[in-house]
C-alpha cells in the first residue's frame, strides 16, 4: 500500500516540477517518467492523467508550428502522447479537432525529420483508430491523415514504423470512407512494395 501512495505522490511531484522547471531536458526526463507512472497507475490517478494530457495538448497548440518556447521537446512530446493514449479515457478526451490538429502538424514536419517521432505519432494514431469518434478525423479529406501517414514511408522504412502503419490501416479498412483514402494512396501497392 505504501508503494502505491508513494507513486501517486511522485506523480504530483513530477507534475509540479514540470510546471516550474526552466530546463527543457529536465522537463523531458520528468515527463517520460511521469507518463510511465500514469500508464502503470492509470485507474488510480485519472485526474492527474487528464491534467497532464491537457498540459501536453495545450503546450502543442500554443507552440505549433514554430515551437519557439516548447514545454517539451518533440521526441518527449510524441512519446508522452503515445503513452497517454493507451488509457481509453485519455484517448477519448484527445479525439477532438485540437488533438487531430496536433497529429496533423506533427505528420507534416517532425515525422519526416525524425524516425522515432514518426513511430510515436503513427502509434498514437493507431491507438486512436480503435475509438469510433476518431474515424471522422481519419475520413476528413482536408486533414488527409491517412495520406500523410503513408508519406512517412518516403523518408523512413524502419520495420517498426511499417508494422504500426499497417496495424493502423488494418483498423481503418472496414470504414468505407477510409477505404477510399487507402485506395487513393494505393495501399495495396504500397504493401507489396514493402
Amino acid at each position: 500500500m505504501t508503494d502505491f501512495k508513494q507513486s501517486l505522490d511522485l506523480i504530483k511531484i513530477l507534475m509540479k516540477f514540470i510546471s516550474k522547471s526552466t530546463e527543457s531536458q529536465q522537463r523531458d526526463v520528468a515527463s517520460h517518467i511521469l507518463v510511465l507512472l500514469i500508464d502503470a497507475y492509470s485507474s488510480k490517478c485519472e485526474d492527474d492523467a487528464k491534467t497532464f494530457l491537457q498540459t501536453v495538448t495545450h503546450s502543442c497548440a500554443d507552440n505549433f508550428p514554430n515551437q519557439k518556447n516548447p514545454l517539451f521537446s518533440l521526441p518527449a512530446l510524441s512519446f508522452a502522447l503515445f503513452t497517454l493514449m493507451k488509457t481509453n479515457k485519455l484517448a477519448k478526451n484527445f479525439c477532438n479537432a485540437l488533438g487531430f490538429k496536433i497529429m496533423d502538424q506533427l505528420l507534416e514536419g517532425p515525422c519526416i525529420e525524425n524516425a522515432q517521432i514518426a513511430y510515436n505519432v503513427i502509434g498514437t494514431l493507431w491507438v486512436l483508430s480503435y475509438h469510433e469518434q476518431s474515424h471522422s478525423y481519419f475520413q476528413d479529406y482536408r486533414l488527409a491523415i491517412i495520406e500523410k501517414v503513408s508519406k512517412v514511408l518516403d523518408f523512413f522504412s524502419w520495420e517498426k514504423i511499417v508494422r504500426i502503419m499497417l496495424m493502423l490501416f488494418d483498423n481503418l479498412k472496414t470504414n468505407t470512407i477510409c477505404q477510399e483514402h487507402l485506395s487513393d494512396i494505393d495501399a495495396l501497392s504500397l504493401i507489396i512494395k514493402l
